[in-house]
């Protein structure tokens, strides 16, 4: 039987089961409700392993800032609501409850877990791996070229592959990068003045951010004026680069670990 690798997103798992927790203004409930969400978090990810049945699993956490898009964009996450402090400060607790289920956890400052699990995901597609990603985060919609690669949001029970990102977008995969480098996703900024729609037509028109800047480069004697949303990307190319740069998840990040230090085995570590 061919190997299935299960990928978890750990923050993007436990912050939005932590927010769906009521609490009221007191310390103690606000550690209650970091009971609770452990509780339910490690309830969902038993969930997740029962229908998803892996042969190998990695928990992955975010590492503290800054990492390299914090050098390239000093204002990168800032405007993100901050983890509450008491989650925070039990953020250990969950790792060793997913240790004790069996669980490989991984976490190195500096490093976001979307790397991480791109880097993984880069080089089980490589070994010919089928392997699914457990978020809600879109960057991973950059993964599903190959057919070897889903993702599944938790909460709807949904899963994405390539068809899903051309239903979703209009476009394919692959053309995703070049799509945020112009529209933005999360807390990359893309272009200003510039959405999802004029992505989109830009895209269709001319197949990629390179081809479009190449080919008004070449076209600018005799031609008309840059109108619209082509006008606003070539007016900001440099942040249309960036974007895309921001956007890419790593493929070449050295982690230490190999396929079969992921193998699950319940209550085994």
């Amino acid at each position: 039987m061919a190997p299935t690798l299960l990928l978890i997103d750990a923050l993007n798992l436990i912050r939005r089961i932590h927010a769906a927790i009521p609490s009221r203004d007191t310390s103690v409930d606000e550690n209650e409700q970091v009971d609770g969400a452990l509780s339910a978090t490690l309830a969902s990810v038993q969930r997740a392993i029962n229908e998803c049945t892996p042969s190998h699993v990695l928990i992955v956490f975010d590492g503290d800032p800054p990492t390299w898009r914090h050098q390239l964009l000093p204002g990168y996450k800032a405007q993100r609501k901050p983890m509450p402090l008491i989650l925070r400060k039990r953020l250990v607790e969950f790792n060793s409850a997913f240790r004790k289920m069996g669980l490989m956890t991984f976490r190195r400052n500096g490093i976001e877990a979307d790397d991480v699990i791109g880097a993984i995901t880069h080089r089980a597609v490589s070994a010919n791996v089928n392997t699914l990603i457990l978020s809600t985060d879109k960057a991973y919609r950059q993964l599903l070229s190959s057919p070897l690669v889903s993702q599944r949001d938790h909460f709807q029970k949904i899963n994405f592959n390539a068809l899903s990102v051309t239903d979703e977008y209009g476009i394919a995969p692959d053309k995703l990068l070049d799509y945020w480098g112009i529209a933005g996703v999360g807390d990359v900024p893309g272009v200003e003045g510039v959405g999802k729609k004029g992505a989109a037509e830009l895209l269709k028109e001319y197949g990629s951010l390179k081809d479009l800047f190449d080919r008004t480069e070449k076209n600018v004697e005799g031609s008309e004026k840059p109108k619209g949303a082509l006008k606003k990307v070539l007016a900001q190319k440099d942040q249309a680069e960036l974007s895309v740069r921001l956007a890419t998840l790593k493929s070449d990040i050295e982690l230490g670990i190999s396929l079969k230090d992921l193998r699950y085995r319940p209550e085994s570590r």
